[in-house]
């Protein structure tokens, strides 16, 4: 029993280790591409609104394809193409600065498409524990390291074009994506069964839930990155590095929800959800009423605490609900779900932004926001007398 105890506590140690360094290093880059690429388009590229929305779209819709087919693809092929797409992923970060009006799309698809083979992968090595205890805190870990990466990428980015220009931005997080190409053949891949039918997936009450959750924070988050930096500078005056400081408030109210998540023993997910749902709500309007830059950078404040909830909290859902050999799929239709969101939000908003403003299409986010919370209630209701996702 003690050498059972020891082996675990090695192999979680090893998975944590290789799990947050790559997180690390993946994330921070992607994400310092998606807020960044808006502005190189719109300042830079003299994108409209509506094509900054359609670049911004296509990042998403790439990965949504590539995600989609890690989830149908066998095991031992699927290891080598998440290693060759850790390897041409930071080289779409460095051609990223030398990119042209054109260029910028075939860069964007590229790098796409290698994040929707990377980050499946990873979401599902950090879950792969059998047992509950050990998988649910390196999922928290890995959230974590998630919140860290989020935070340290727009930090480091503000620095970096309080000084440089913009374009140079890109050539400072190559490092990063060399990091996850290195790291990326020591990921742990589980054996796992074909599941071949979406329905399948869908039928279970916490891959629904695990969905609804992610939806609610996904909107916002998708139009906020997409626009909100944009706006900020349009209406307040704000320097690039003001504008990325605020994508760094949002991560970090973002980051310490999700460090006090990690601490907290989770029985039923239930109230968690509600919770998260409702701040979500509180967010959207106080960015529709803020009137200068210090309300604004507070309203991200708030919707950074949803933002940090809903991915721990889809990720314990999932993680409850499916067999270790079964996860691979259920995390790539989350992921693609994840993708299709920025594929679709940014279009609309890039399409309705000029009509209505910025502040009151997120407002228009709230009867959504009730939509989802009505369903992801009748999906408890349905399990109330099940343990299930809520205590099992």
């Amino acid at each position: 029993m003690k050498s059972q105890r020891i082996a675990l506590t090695a192999s979680v140690l090893y998975t944590v280790v290789i799990i947050v360094a790559l997180t690390f290093a993946i994330r921070a880059s992607n994400n310092m591409v998606q807020t960044t690429i808006p502005l190189l388009a719109r300042y830079d590229l003299s994108y409209s609104q509506l094509l900054v929305g359609v670049l911004v779209a296509s990042l998403s819709a790439s990965a949504l394809v590539s995600s989609l087919l890690n989830g149908a693809i066998e095991v031992r092929f699927r290891k080598k193409l998440f290693v060759l797409a850790s390897i041409v992923y930071p080289l779409t970060i460095f051609l990223f600065s030398f990119s042209s009006p054109v260029s910028v799309l075939v860069f964007v698809i590229a790098s796409g498409l290698s994040y929707g083979f990377i980050f499946p992968n990873i979401m599902t090595s950090a879950g792969l524990f059998q047992d509950r205890n050990a998988r649910e805190r390196i999922l928290a870990i890995y959230t974590l390291a998630l919140g860290v990466s989020l935070i340290a990428g727009p930090a480091l980015e503000s620095l970096i074009v309080a000084r440089y220009p913009l374009r140079t931005a890109f050539l400072f997080f190559v490092p990063l994506g060399i990091v996850g190409a290195v790291l990326s053949p020591f990921v742990k891949f589980p054996e796992e069964k074909k599941v071949e039918r979406r329905s399948s997936v869908w039928t279970h009450p916490g891959f629904r839930v695990g969905i609804y959750t992610f939806l609610v924070y996904s909107m916002s988050t998708a139009l906020i990155l997409s626009f909100g930096g944009i706006y900020a500078k349009q209406i307040y005056g704000a320097s690039y590095s003001l504008v990325i400081l605020l994508f760094a408030v949002f991560f970090t109210a973002s980051f310490a929800t999700r460090a006090l998540f990690s601490v907290l023993k989770i029985g039923s997910i239930f109230p968690y959800v509600m919770l998260m749902m409702s701040i979500s709500i509180l967010g959207l309007v106080m960015v529709f009423l803020s009137g200068n830059i210090v309300i604004y950078a507070f309203a991200f404040v708030i919707l950074g605490i949803p933002h940090g909830l809903g991915m721990p909290i889809a990720m314990f859902s999932i993680g409850r609900s499916f067999t270790m050999e079964e996860r691979n799929v259920a995390n790539s239709y989350f992921t693609s779900t994840m993708m299709l969101m920025m594929v679709i939000m940014p279009v609309l908003g890039g399409t309705f932004l000029n009509m209505v403003g910025f502040k009151s299409l997120l407002l228009f986010l709230t009867p959504a926001v009730l939509v989802l919370m009505i369903l992801t209630l009748k999906v408890f209701m349905s399990q109330k007398a099940q343990k299930g996702i809520s205590e099992n």
